[in-house]
């Protein structure tokens, strides 16, 4: 049978086409999970909002297509607010509606504006009747609304990905909207294009701290080159910036010599948290639009990312995101020290790692996928972990290597969690993450150890 490189622990669409989440939002027991879909084909084409549920973040119920395009245009990615209070009056006191946000794109003109729908059953919705609710006359680029609770007006505000800038609104209603800021992400970070914004508030041993969470599509002559921290720029990344919000807009407070990034891999995108709840849980695009369109699968195409926690950590070199895969606590099985050529006997698994040394996941065919972990650097190495011949970007020296400087320079503790055709790796306490696809053309057979290092696998069941 032919491997068509579906995860077991990562989310898919039944079939064909999926890209972004959206509107993640957790109620009564259970995380919603929107996305963008292709519902007709295993290629972008029109998006839809598809749905799933869960109630452990690792096994997920599919439910109907919860948006369709409409005459404003494809629905593209949004968030979700559970509307407690029923400020909006979309529902009723028993019944506090599911309010989302979304973009309408224009698949003729590529006008983008803003909209919302709602629901008291969290699964079939109603379109406003007066969409769109937010629109721009200048901005070409003009999408991905993340509204959440703002708690100095005691109203909701909007982060908006505005070209170059996140644009910053505030509502007391949920439907009418006031531009309140702006802030440009180019000044202290990486400039281009602002995707998907997410601002989140932490309570740290300096006080109360921002972050502004956002995705970047960079600037051509950006791509291929040495990153600031290590490997080579993807035309689309992830960056951070920490400061304050003062209800109206955000400002980088907490400045850095180089820009943040959540994720040092290749294949993690559009990120966004979990509305509705105390934990700071958030999920990614498991894919990169490099190559995304062209992965090696066909029933199916695109995967998220596993959840994860983000907490706020000091370190020696300033503040810094953490995060922990969520979720996989009750099913990690049977840990057991291991030593080099290991033979395994499952495609999903973890291993925990510590020292200094290189880990190998091979097979018979020559095929070997590595994450090494030196004095100051923890790489991840997919050069020949398996097919390269779908994509020519895939392909490429810059798709291959990719690397992170420690935090500790005496050897580390990590986790690398693997699932069929993706790799996680997590260390130092989860300030450092790295996600990457890989395609062997036969599943890994064993794990090899190089150098001084000590590891301990687990099954995941």
């Amino acid at each position: 049978m032919k491997n068509d490189y579906r995860p077991v622990i990562h989310f898919t669409a039944e079939k064909n086409w999926i890209n972004d989440p959206n509107g993640t939002v957790y109620i009564n027991g259970e995380y919603h999970l929107f996305f963008q879909h292709y519902p007709h084909g295993n290629e972008w084409g029109p998006m839809y909002w598809g749905h799933a549920v869960s109630a452990d973040l690792l096994h997920w119920e599919h439910k109907p297509i919860a948006l369709s395009p409409d005459s404003l245009g494809y629905i593209f990615s949004g968030s979700a607010v559970l509307d407690k209070e029923n400020v909006s009056g979309f529902g009723t006191a028993e019944k506090p509606p599911l309010v989302v946000f979304y973009t309408n794109h224009d698949g003729d003109t590529a006008k983008e504006v803003q909209s919302i729908a709602y629901s008291t059953d969290y699964e079939n919705f109603k379109k406003y009747e007066k969409n769109p609710v937010v629109v721009s006359e200048s901005k070409k680029d003009f999408r991905d609304p993340k509204v959440f609770y703002n708690p100095v007006r005691n109203g909701y505000s909007m982060a908006l990905a505005a070209g170059n800038e996140i644009e910053f609104y505030f509502s007391a209603n949920l439907k009418d909207w006031e531009k309140t800021g702006t802030f440009e992400a180019g000044i202290h970070g990486f400039g281009g294009t602002c995707e998907c914004p997410d601002l989140l508030c932490f309570d740290s041993e300096e006080g109360q701290k921002w972050v502004l969470l956002m995705s970047m599509l960079l600037p051509e002559d950006k791509v291929g080159k040495p990153l600031c921290e290590g490997g080579y720029f993807m035309r689309h990344v992830m960056q951070y910036y920490i400061g304050e919000f003062d209800g109206d807009t955000f400002r980088d407070t907490v400045r850095n010599e180089v820009p943040l990034l959540p994720d040092f891999g290749p294949d993690n995108y559009a990120a966004v948290s979990f509305s509705n709840l105390e934990e700071k849980i958030i999920i990614g695009w498991g894919e990169n639009w490099a190559y995304a369109g062209d992965t090696p699968s066909t029933a199916f195409r695109g995967k998220m990312t596993l959840a994860r926690s983000l907490d706020l950590i000091k370190t020696e070199q300033g503040f810094r995101l953490s995060a922990k895969p969520c979720g996989l606590e009750r099913y990690r099985v049977c840990g057991e020290e291991i030593k080099d050529g290991y033979e395994l006997e499952t495609s999903v698994f973890g291993i925990r790692a510590e020292g200094k040394g290189k880990i190998r996941l091979y097979n018979e065919n020559g095929e070997e996928l590595s994450v090494e972990i030196g004095n100051e650097s923890i790489s991840l190495d997919r050069s020949r972990a398996g097919r390269k011949d779908f994509n020519e970007k895939f392909a490429k020296e810059e798709c291959e290597k990719f690397t992170a400087p420690l935090f500790t320079k005496e050897g580390c503790k990590a986790e690398i969690i693997f699932d069929t055709a993706f790799i996680e790796v997590f260390a130092e306490d989860g300030l450092i993450a790295m996600s990457a696809s890989v395609y062997p053309e036969k599943p890994y057979s064993r794990i090899g150890a190089d150098g001084d290092i000590r590891l301990r696998f687990y099954r995941i069941e």
